[in-house]
């Protein structure tokens, strides 16, 4: 089969022949498309001469299940399946994936949505989902989204309005996108300093901020918008809890492999928020296979916004 893979350790990712997957006690999965995600090249950074190789890039993921484990029960062979696939990476023609692993879970693919859409889901809107509610988000509350054009933001933009939100946007030159998914004030960092432009429109501070780009320096800044008794969130675990607390604010770092709604029922919960029109998937660019290389430049230089999907 064909993939995207770092074949050692040093070498750059790139497409290689390699056999399909054993599978032996798991589900193997033909890749149709797989969703891309700024986590895929980070994880390659992180990689040792330890790691197992070689190593194939990428877990969101929407298939065809072409074998079944002994004994399983709720898929078929030729059901379409949508999902994480961690362990045997989804930049493949083919991936495997074992039944009952919380940090690889499976659903079936609504019908109504595309494949295409259903891999652009599971770690973007699942991430903002449970942030969300990690913020307590609901009807009529202030909620700033910072970078909210990105695939988590926009899926967080667009859920937070669906519940009934204020949503505010910090954005960087793109601030009509954060407006067509529904963001009421939209201010760029381009244009000057959003934190104080967000505070003089705010005195009062705002309910919640979910910050999806400030690091543990420029993340303190959140401070000056939150009001008293307010709640914060960090993608990147850049938030420090208990500095946020001495301020009477709630802290909290949401982490891809600990997140509970990474299970086949926060899969379930985002596709048929998707089916439904309460989200839309945002795909910005789709490749084939060997557009990936490209496709990942593009991304690791903060050229591209939305989501992207590569085809196998």
């Amino acid at each position: 089969m064909r993939a995207f893979a770092v074949g050692s350790f040093g070498e750059a990712p790139a497409i290689h022949d390699l056999p399909i997957p054993a599978a032996d006690g798991a589900f193997l999965i033909r890749v149709k498309c797989a969703g891309v995600n700024p986590i895929d090249y980070k994880l390659v950074e992180r990689l040792t001469a330890a790691s197992t190789y070689p190593f194939v890039m990428g877990a969101d993921f929407a298939g065809v299940v072409e074998r079944v484990p002994a004994g399983e029960r709720d898929f078929r062979a030729g059901d379409r399946i949508f999902g994480m696939a961690r362990t045997h990476g989804a930049y493949a023609e083919y991936t495997a994936v074992a039944p009952g692993v919380k940090t690889e879970p499976l659903a079936r693919i609504p019908d109504g949505v595309t494949d295409e859409q259903a891999a652009a889901l599971p770690i973007a809107a699942i991430t903002a989902l449970r942030a969300l509610d990690m913020l307590g988000v609901a009807s009529g509350q202030r909620v700033v989204v910072m970078g909210a054009t990105g695939g988590v933001g926009g899926y967080a933009v667009q859920m937070a309005r669906a519940r009934g939100a204020h949503v505010i946007a910090t954005v960087r030159g793109d601030a009509d996108e954060a407006r067509r998914l529904g963001a009421e004030e939209v201010y760029d960092t381009k244009a000057g300093d959003a934190v104080s432009a967000l505070h003089a429109a705010h005195p009062e501070g705002v309910d919640a901020v979910l910050d999806l780009v400030n690091g543990a320096d420029a993340i303190r800044r959140d401070a000056e918008i939150l009001k008293s008794g307010g709640s914060l969130v960090s993608t990147i675990y850049a938030a420090d809890e208990k500095w946020f607390a001495e301020r009477k604010i709630t802290a909290q770092n949401v982490a891809g492999n600990t997140n509970p709604l990474s299970s086949p029922q926060g899969l379930n919960e985002v596709a048929h928020m998707l089916k439904e029109g309460k989200i839309t998937a945002r795909i910005r660019s789709t490749v084939e296979l060997d557009g990936t290389a490209q496709l990942l430049e593009k991304l690791r230089n903060g050229g591209l916004r939305g989501k992207a999907v590569i085809r196998l």
